[in-house]
C-alpha cells in the first residue's frame, strides 16, 4: 500500500533533517500508538551523510487472525535510514527482526522550506508498506498505516524539543 504523509514543524529544514540524524531523537522518544522505540542499533557520520538503525516494536494488540501468521511477541524491526543532510532527504527501509518474508516497505523523507519562512519545514513521507499474508494483508496494511500517520505526527511535533 503507497502512502504519503505531510508534516509541518516550526524550525529550519537544516534543524528538521538534522534531529533525524541524532540518536538522541530516537533514544528519549516515548511509545506512540503501541510503537516503541527498543535501541539505536548503528549510527554513523561521513561528512553530509548519516546512516542510522533503529529497532522498534510493536506492542498493541493485534487480531486472532493476525496471531494466526505472527506471534505478537516477534512484532519487532529495524528501520534503516540513509540521510543525505546537504540535500535535505532521506530514504529508509524496514528490516523485520522475525518474519522477513511477511512485510517489506521503504520510502522517503523529504524536508523543504515550509509556509511560515525558513524557520519552518514542510516534511513529506512518502513510501509503500506491504504485508504479504493472504486474506489479511490489507487490512494489517491498513492498520500500520494508521499508526503510522499518527506516530510520525508525535515525531514531527517532537523535532523543537531536541532541537531547543
Amino acid at each position: 500500500m503507497k502512502f504519503s504523509i505531510d508534516q509541518s514543524v516550526e524550525v529550519s529544514p537544516a534543524t528538521a533533517i538534522a534531529a533525524y540524524a541524532n540518536p538522541a531523537f530516537y533514544e528519549s522518544r516515548p511509545s506512540r500508538d503501541n510503537i516503541s522505540v527498543l535501541e539505536v542499533v548503528q549510527h554513523a557520520q561521513t561528512g553530509e551523510r548519516v546512516v542510522l538503525d533503529v529497532r522498534f516494536k510493536f506492542s498493541g494488540s493485534v487480531s486472532s487472525a493476525v496471531r494466526a501468521v505472527v506471534d505478537p511477541n516477534k512484532m519487532s524491526w529495524v528501520t534503516h535510514t540513509e540521510l543525505a543532510l546537504d540535500q535535505l532527504t532521506s530514504t529508509w527501509q524496514i528490516r523485520p527482526d522475525n518474519y522477513p518474508d511477511r512485510l517489506t516497505g521503504g520510502g522517503r523523507y523529504r524536508f523543504a522550506p515550509g509556509p511560515n519562512g525558513p524557520e519552518s519545514t514542510s516534511i513529506t513521507i512518502e513510501g509503500e508498506i506491504k504485508v504479504h499474508v493472504p486474506i489479511v494483508g490489507r487490512t494489517v496494511e491498513r492498520v500500520i498505516l494508521s499508526g503510522l500517520r499518527s506516530y510520525i505526527a508525535a515525531e514531527v511535533q517532537g523535532i523543537p524539543d531536541l532541537a531547543g
